[in-house]
């Protein structure tokens, strides 16, 4: 290798080093911050507090019993084993469809919820707690009382 091969090649190893070294002291410096901001919930315990979940899964039971007779009489009426399996999955679409219409208000206000929290208390991440073994800022009370307050 020629000496000139060797210069440049000792040049780059040492610009990479001090490379290496700025982006590891920086992220030395950054680390502690990250860890500081980051947020962990009970997405459970926080959805059970929701003030509307009762009533939502009240009104639930009622409309799964209903589409379940609808599901009964619409079966009852086809003789075909295959018109009457797709009546009773009609039925379960319906359902599934109720159950997202009566959910959908009070998941986005949880999501609400969790957001202005993590705002107020400048996080910039929050994880659901189950899913981190060590750290964060457990804020799951203050975020079933911001949903209260609702």
């Amino acid at each position: 290798m020629s000496l000139k091969k060797v210069l440049v090649l000792v040049l780059v190893m040492s610009i990479l080093s001090v490379t290496t070294s700025a982006f590891a002291a920086k992220a030395r410096t950054a680390a502690p911050a990250a860890i500081d901001s980051v947020g962990v919930v009970d997405r459970g315990e926080i959805l059970n507090s929701h003030p509307g979940l009762a009533k939502a899964r009240q009104e639930l039971t009622q409309i799964a019993r209903q589409k379940e007779n609808e599901a009964r009489a619409a079966a009852e009426k086809e003789t075909d084993q295959q018109k009457k399996a797709q009546a009773v999955q009609a039925k379960r679409m319906e359902l599934a469809q109720e159950e997202q219409r009566l959910m959908a208000p009070i998941y986005r206000d949880c999501e609400q919820a969790v957001r202005e929290v993590a705002a107020k208390k400048k996080l910039t991440l929050v994880l659901d707690k189950f899913v981190v073994l060590i750290g964060g800022t457990d804020i799951t009370q203050d975020v079933i009382q911001q949903l209260k307050k609702k």
